[in-house]
This record gives C-alpha cells, sequence and structure tokens, in this order.
C-alpha cells in the first residue's frame, strides 16, 4: 500500500515521518492468544525495572555516601533519575508513534540496562550521578510506551482488566523497592541494587524480541524536536539552579548564567508552544482553570512525596543513629496507606466531587508532615515517625486521584492522553525540584556543624559507615546527629509549607462531581496509583 505523507510542519524544527505501525488484531492470526500471553510477561517484567528503581536507592543512600563520600551531592541521585525519566516521556510517546513501538521500547529499555551497570561499578559520586542519569534516560521510555504496546494488542473490553494488572505490579515494585534495598545493603552490598532485577529484565526484553512484531508501516507525522529540546533544557537548569546553591555547589557566577538559561528557555518552550497546534506539552493545561489547580496540586504532592521518600531515611539513620533496616521500615508505611487511601478515595469522589476529596487528602498530608516536624523536635521513636508518616500516606491517595481524574473529566476524549501526561510530568518534575530545592537548604543547615566535626577528622562519610563510625566516642556521634537532625527539621518545616500550599491549590479546584459505575471508577483509582 503506498505511504501517505502531510507536509512538514511550518514551526521550527518539526520533522515529517512514516505512520506509526499498526497491529492485527488478536484473533486474526494463528497463536496470538500464546503471543499476547508471553508479551504481557514480558512488559510486566520490562515494567518492574523502572518502577522499583525509582524507589530503591532511598534507604541505601546514607550508605552509598558512606563509601563514596559526597554528602553535598545526596539530593541529586534522585534527582537527576527523576528529571530524566520526567522530561523523556513525551518525546517517547511520540517516537513510538513515529518509528515503532519495538524499536523503542527496546532501546529504552536497552539504555536502562546500561545506566544499571554503570551505576553499581560507579566509584564517586558524581560518576554515580552521571548513570543515574542515563538510567532516567532509559526508563522515561519504559512506562508510556508499555501501556501503548497494551493498548495495540488487547480489545477495549481486555484492556481494563489487563491494565488494572500492570497497575499492581507498578505499585507493588514502587513499594517493594525501599525494603529490598535495604536487604540488599545488608547482605551483598549497595552495589547490588543496581543489579538485582536486571536478570528478569533480560528475559523480558528477550521476549519481546521474540513474540513481538510491529505489522504495517505508518503514515506521516510531525514529531516536535525543538519543543523536546528546550522542555528537557529548562528543566535540566532549572534542577541545576536549586540544587547548586549551596554550600559544595556552583560559583555564583555558574549559577547567574544557569538561571538565564533557564529562564530563557522556559519563555522560549511557552512562546513555542503558542505556535503549534500540537506541541510536546502543551501550555493550556496550566492556564485552564478546570485543569490548572490540579497541575500545580500534583506538582507540590510529588514534591512533599518525594522529599519525604528522600530525606525521612536520612534522619532516621543519620539523625537518630538507626539502620537501614530502620529506614525502610519508616518509609515504607507511607506506600501501603497511599495504596489503600486511592482504593477507599475512589467512591469518595462519586459521593463529595473533586475539589472536597482533594481538600481532604492535602489536610491529612499536613498533618502528616507536622506530626514529622513534631517527632523530630522531641526526639520521638522510630514507631510513633511511622506512625505519623501513614497519616500522610493516607493522604497521598485521594489528593492524587482527585487530580488526576478532576482533569481528564474537564477535557474530551482526544486531549485526555496529553492531560494525563502532563499530570504525571508535573507530579515527577515537582519532586526533583523539591528534593533540590531541600537539599540545598539542609546542605546550608547542616554546613556549620559538620565543618566542626571535620575540623576534628570527622567526615559525614565516617558517620555513616557502621565499621568507621564505631571507632568515635559517644559525644562525637552525638554531636553528628544533632548536626544532621537539627537541620532536617527545617527541611520537613519546608515539607509542611510545601502541604499547606497544596491545600490553597485544592481549594482553587472547580467544583464538580463525577458519575460512574463502581467497576468503572475501581478502574480509574488504579490508574491513578499508578500515574
Amino acid at each position: 500500500m503506498p505511504v501517505r505523507t502531510v507536509p512538514i510542519n511550518s514551526g521550527p524544527l518539526t520533522t515529517a515521518l512514516p505512520h506509526p505501525p499498526t497491529t492485527i488484531a488478536p484473533a486474526q492470526r494463528a497463536g496470538a492468544k500464546l503471543d499476547r500471553k508471553y508479551v504481557t510477561i514480558a512488559l510486566g517484567l520490562v515494567m518492574v525495572l523502572a518502577s522499583m528503581e525509582q524507589t530503591v536507592t532511598s534507604t541505601a543512600m546514607p550508605t552509598i555516601i558512606g563509601d563514596l563520600h559526597g554528602l553535598e551531592h545526596y539530593s541529586w541521585v534522585a534527582s537527576i533519575y527523576l528529571l530524566c525519566a520526567t522530561v523523556t516521556m513525551p518525546l517517547y510517546g511520540r517516537l513510538a508513534d513515529v518509528l515503532g513501538r519495538k524499536r523503542v521500547i527496546v532501546g529504552a529499555t536497552g539504555l536502562f540496562f546500561v545506566g544499571s551497570l554503570l551505576a553499581g561499578s560507579a566509584h564517586s559520586m558524581l560518576q554515580l550521578i552521571a548513570y543515574r542519569g542515563i538510567q532516567g534516560l532509559g526508563a522515561g521510555g519504559i512506562m508510556p510506551v508499555v501501556l501503548t504496546i497494551l493498548g495495540d494488542i488487547f480489545t477495549l473490553e481486555e484492556r481494563a482488566r489487563v491494565q488494572g494488572v500492570f497497575s499492581a505490579i507498578w505499585g507493588t515494585a514502587s513499594l517493594a523497592g525501599p525494603a529490598l534495598g535495604a536487604v540488599l545493603v545488608k547482605t551483598l552490598g549497595w552495589r547490588s541494587i543496581f543489579y538485582v532485577n536486571l536478570p528478569f529484565g533480560l528475559i523480558g526484553l528477550g521476549a519481546l524480541l521474540w513474540k513481538y512484531h510491529d505489522t504495517e508501516k505508518p503514515h506521516s507525522r510531525t514529531l516536535d524536536l525543538s519543543g523536546a529540546l528546550a522542555l528537557m533544557l529548562a528543566c535540566a537548569t532549572i534542577l541545576a539552579v536549586v540544587s547548586g546553591a549551596g554550600p559544595g555547589g556552583w560559583p555564583w557566577s555558574v549559577e547567574g548564567v544557569l538561571a538565564l538559561v533557564a529562564v530563557c528557555s522556559v519563555a522560549l518552550f511557552i512562546r513555542h508552544g503558542r505556535t503549534l497546534a500540537d506541541p510536546i506539552l502543551p501550555p493550556w493545561i496550566m492556564t485552564s482553570r478546570a485543569i490548572g489547580p490540579s497541575i500545580f496540586g500534583s506538582l507540590l504532592l510529588g514534591a512533599g512525596f518525594l522529599c519525604l521518600d528522600t530525606y525521612v531515611p536520612l534522619y532516621v539513620q543519620g539523625g537518630r543513629g538507626g539502620g537501614v533496616a530502620a529506614a525502610a521500615g519508616v518509609v515504607t508505611p507511607v506506600m501501603m496507606t497511599w495504596a489503600l487511601s486511592g482504593i477507599v478515595a475512589a467512591p469518595l469522589i462519586v459521593r463529595w466531587g473533586f475539589r472536597r476529596t482533594a481538600l481532604l487528602g492535602a489536610c491529612l498530608i499536613s498533618i502528616g508532615f507536622a506530626g514529622l516536624i513534631a517527632c523530630a523536635a522531641l526526639g520521638l521513636g522510630h514507631a510513633t515517625t511511622t506512625a505519623v508518616l501513614a497519616i500522610t500516606g493516607c493522604g497521598f491517595g485521594p489528593a492524587s486521584m482527585s487530580y488526576l481524574l478532576a482533569a481528564q473529566s474537564a477535557v474530551t476524549w482526544q486531549r485526555r492522553g496529553v492531560v494525563t501526561a502532563g499530570i504525571a510530568f508535573f507530579r515527577t518534575f515537582g519532586g526533583a525540584v523539591g528534593i533540590g530545592l531541600l537539599g540545598t537548604m539542609f546542605n546550608s543547615l547542616s554546613a556549620p556543624g559538620l565543618e566542626r566535626l571535620k575540623a576534628q577528622g570527622v567526615t559525614p562519610a565516617k558517620l555513616l559507615d557502621p565499621q568507621a563510625s564505631a571507632g568515635f566516642s559517644d559525644r562525637i556521634i552525638a554531636e553528628a546527629h544533632q548536626a544532621v537532625a537539627s537541620a532536617l527539621i527545617w527541611v520537613f518545616v519546608a515539607m509542611l509549607v510545601i502541604a499547606l500550599a497544596g491545600i490553597a491549590v485544592s481549594w482553587l479546584m472547580t467544583e464538580r462531581t463525577i458519575t460512574a459505575d463502581a467497576a468503572q471508577l475501581r478502574h480509574d483509582a488504579a490508574e491513578g496509583l499508578m500515574g
């Protein structure tokens, strides 16, 4: 059949490329059901790679710092992974349309493998940060392309059930990440956290290469390369500015240049988005009265959650002297209560509407963060801190579900994918920026106390190394814990401010309700938890 083409878009740096492959209906070819089973299992194994790697490093980071040093770069290890994964998601979605699903998923998974192998071999914090960035570049293509392939090989009736299973896979892998990281650090060493899931990923990738095939050549579509580049540059420079402002960061001259580049990149991206009919991330999703509060609420929610996941383990280990298992035990219940509260939130949205349910979630998050400050100020035990943070998890579910469903219900089917991608993008980008900004705050506040310890030959790396710290006196250990804990209290205060801002944003949401049958609402809830 002839290949149809359309004119190249007149906007800057857009490219007309061939049409995306279509997939033959499963029932039309022999062995299709067996092929789909193999492909589905393979996609599940590949998805575990990205979902688990997002959280597995949180409880291992204090130990990694004890080996590689570089406490001032603590926040970058998580931020760079999230940044690279987030900014590439829209681009991977477009590439899957114009180049074919198989090429893109194989390329993204292969890039993730390379980053994982390199991260496990890192010998400095700067190397680890660079290699985590490579991991993130691969991870950004796994989730969107996996969901696209599922949409290709399953009918509409089958898709809800299958995507519900994949939601459970994503949530379970994310939940298991901190606990698995703690176990691996204690048994096999921190480098194993980057290797442990690769054999399963290789099995999944092999099955995809064997059983999954694109079937037809595509018609032409435009690829918004200039918009993607502007978005990447804006996100990278914003994160560089907020993360490099404290002690050990960039010189002020470099900070000024980065800030100028960030402002220019954002302006270019906004201007570019207004000139195209189909930009990579449309500006209207932020300015819309019905969608904007959900977008900014997701940004604040991502900042609050990922700062909790990053800095609470540091508090438990570096501020209270707990072990890796204690840090995992404090953080893991947050994921459990988030998953459960997301399911409970579905009927609440039907009864109360988006705005009231989001306000409930935002208030619970604020209560949890306020309790975290009290625990840190009063020196309460790990059990109390865990219970308080579980309240925070109960708020994440209703808030995240309300933001997602409110935004989706405000648009037609043709724009629902763009809006959903925007919610996911801003949630993750908010987390990356929040980690960087609060990391700068922590470095600045902890610097005086840590400098006094360095003058006595005591470094943060030695303090976080159980063997090296065993030789220090009780006075030195107490002084070190005080330096870290006192700085983190103010980090927790900043997290509370973020949560309170979430209440204000939720209050601005339009008062709308949703009507749906119970089965459809449960499906939407599962998608929201995964988002």
